[in-house]
């Protein structure tokens, strides 16, 4: 289990209801500290002395998992990884204002430089292995949905959520999806997208230009790939 050092926005909700989910599965052991940022400095001033901006008393840790963070504070990602001798970064998106494609470019060169893995997922629910041990061992139980659907006469019977979004809310669709029946697909399309919303998924509604269309919608097309999936393998009957 990684030691994580969680860091958040003062006032952010998307932070806390990643790290309340985290702890609600039975993962609290893994956070190791956690670090609340009152207020982002100018970019330019991060850029340019990161090092400055870097709070005081971080303790080590393997991963550093920043939820919700403004790009200004994203920035500092490198000097805290370097601070606290991380072995790899995780920054979820679920907006490109959060971390804007060449901001994360940049992040990208600097923790490679410094040895330190990382992973961007856009939206948080796309995150998958990559190969290295500490985001593996996260991704292993929360990232891209992976579910396990008992069908029994056309009826959903039981979901079990295998591996699901870090917000928490492919556990409260796949409770909505006990006692749907399988057909027609539209309306249990309908019944996923409408407890998706409900949650609600924090994904942005703006389109985005890297994945040509809104986080929310990539969000719900992965949760629709995880619930069909699931359907080809638990069978009908």
């Amino acid at each position: 289990m990684p030691r994580t050092l969680v860091l958040l926005m003062a006032g952010d909700e998307y932070g806390p209801r990643v790290l309340e989910n985290i702890c609600a599965r039975g993962f609290s052991s893994w956070v190791y500290g956690i670090h609340e940022f009152s207020e982002a400095p100018p970019l330019e001033a991060v850029l340019d002395e990161p090092e400055a901006y870097v709070p005081d008393g971080l303790p080590e840790c393997e991963l550093l998992l920043s939820l919700g963070l403004p790009q200004e504070l994203q920035a500092l990602l490198p000097a805290i990884a370097e601070r606290t001798k991380a072995e790899a970064v995780i920054a979820t998106i679920c907006s490109s204002s959060w971390l804007p494609p060449g901001l994360r470019r940049q992040l990208e060169d600097d923790l490679a430089s410094l040895g330190v893995a990382y992973a961007f997922p856009k939206p948080s629910c796309s995150l998958q292995e990559v190969g290295h041990p500490v985001i593996d061992e996260f991704a292993r139980f929360f990232g891209r949905p992976r579910l396990a659907l008992e069908v029994r006469g056309g009826i959903i019977r039981r979901a079990e959520v295998l591996r699901g979004a870090p917000c928490g809310s492919t556990w409260f669709v796949a409770e909505k999806l006990v006692g749907q029946p399988v057909e027609p697909r539209e309306r249990l399309w309908e019944e996923a997208a409408k407890a998706h919303h409900i949650y609600p998924c924090m994904g942005s509604m703006n389109v985005d230009p890297e994945l040509g269309d809104t986080v929310l919608h990539v969000a719900q097309y992965l949760l629709r790939e995880a619930i069909e999936e699931a359907l080809k393998k638990g069978g009908n009957r």
